[in-house]
């Protein structure tokens, strides 16, 4: 993978950073949206699959996050995200405008390509969600909506930290890794958590049938994060033709990092090139 970390900026100015690699004669490319207080560089290791496999990748950190600018750990609405994504899809659509393009979207990742997906389906060949946080995370469900209301209004910059170190992954070596990662948000505000559950994931379930894009739903059964039932409600809720969901029984949150990940590889892979196939028929 090419560690050269590139830049633009967002239609009000905000520096975005990202990585992207295209090999010779791809098969399409791969726009990978990470989780909360992740960074795009935790992907390097899928990132060579899929370039080993003949797809080009393009990874970018969210605002908040990694090296993008904003406030660390902090956002004021959740559609800035939205905003965020169509200007990076529409950066790669113009420079590699005959390359069929896919969205991986992990976590909060998932969620925010999944609304996109609703809102901006133009030009999307299909998406792949891991873990997507499309519905309330772990041990919040029996919160009122009223409540993070009042938590954003009177707590807004109040940090939360973070469970992802502990509960993200049984990847000892990759969990090790996380302590010593300056990039990592150790914290999130209580601001950008309100936004994410109480506006995010609101939109989200709220919009579900108007989702139709082809679509592939990966969970983990023991998912400490994201409960695996998040994403078989929003799946039977999508009006999508082509949709598939595999749950993974005795795996974590994240699933390209998890010890199996290898297996989990080769579903999106596989995935990935029967509907280059399908493409590639019609258009005969």
């Amino acid at each position: 993978m090419n560690n050269k970390l590139l830049c633009f900026q967002t239609d009000k100015g905000l520096r975005i950073y990202y990585y992207k690699q295209i090999p010779p004669d791809a098969k399409g490319l791969i726009m990978i949206s990470h989780g909360f207080g992740e960074h795009s560089g935790l992907y390097e290791e899928f990132m060579d699959f899929l370039l080993k496999n003949g797809y080009g990748v393009c990874a970018y950190d969210h605002r908040a996050h990694g090296h993008s600018e904003e406030e660390r750990g902090h956002i004021e609405q959740f559609e800035v995200l939205i905003e965020d994504m169509a200007v990076v899809v529409r950066h790669l659509k113009q420079e590699h405008p005959d390359l069929p393009l896919f969205i991986f979207g992990h976590s909060m990742g998932g969620l925010i390509a999944f609304y996109y997906g609703i809102l901006y389906p133009e030009g999307i060949q299909g998406q792949i969600f891991t873990g997507p946080a499309v519905g309330m995370p772990v041990g919040t469900g029996f919160i009122p909506q009223s409540l993070f209301a009042l938590f954003k209004r009177h707590f807004a910059r109040v940090r939360i930290y973070s469970v992802l170190a502990r509960k993200g992954t049984r990847n000892k070596a990759f969990r090790a890794k996380l302590k010593d990662d300056p990039y990592i948000l150790k914290y999130e505000t209580v601001g950008f958590v309100c936004e994410f559950i109480c506006r995010g994931i609101t939109l989200a379930k709220g919009n579900a049938s108007s989702y139709r894009l082809p679509v592939l739903f990966l969970h983990g059964k023991a998912d400490k994060i994201v409960p695996y039932h998040a994403s078989e409600e929003i799946f039977a809720q999508i009006s999508s033709q082509d949709k598939t969901l595999k749950l993974y029984e005795g795996l974590y949150h994240e699933l390209v990092r998890e010890p199996e990940r290898e297996e989990v590889w080769q579903d999106i892979l596989a995935w990935l090139e029967l509907r280059r196939k399908l493409k590639n028929a019609v258009e005969l």
